[in-house]
């Protein structure tokens, strides 16, 4: 089953084509399994931060930057299953953009071309 989630592009990344987005509305989704194999259900709110593919498929999130907040802070505790998630390092890395792209940070951010990544 496919979900439809309204999003906002905030930046566009020209040599993947992915796009870094924000929700326009709250929402669940389904994806993933429980230990017991019921289905895990991840809510957001407003605002919550995802990474569209160029076909407008969603490739990680959409989830809420305080969520992020406690996955990252699971990763550091070495709680494997946070370590072992298969997007793992693709979420934190669209949370942190996302919180770049939004934010007011201090100083002004310095030009990349893409030698430097």
């Amino acid at each position: 089953m496919t979900e439809k989630i309204t999003v906002t592009v905030v930046k566009t990344f020209p040599v993947s084509g992915r796009s870094l987005c924000l929700t326009d509305e709250s929402g669940t989704l389904t994806g993933g399994v429980h230990k017991d194999g019921s289905p895990l259900s991840q809510s957001f709110t407003v605002g919550a931060v995802a990474l569209q593919e160029k076909d407008g498929s969603c490739i990680a999130g959409p989830v809420d930057f305080w969520d992020v907040i406690g996955f990252a802070q699971r990763i550091i505790e070495g709680d494997q299953r946070a370590l072992t998630a298969p997007v793992a390092s693709l979420l934190l890395a669209t949370a942190l953009v996302g919180i770049a792209q939004t934010w007011p940070l201090p100083g002004a951010a310095p030009a990349m071309t893409r030698e430097d990544v």
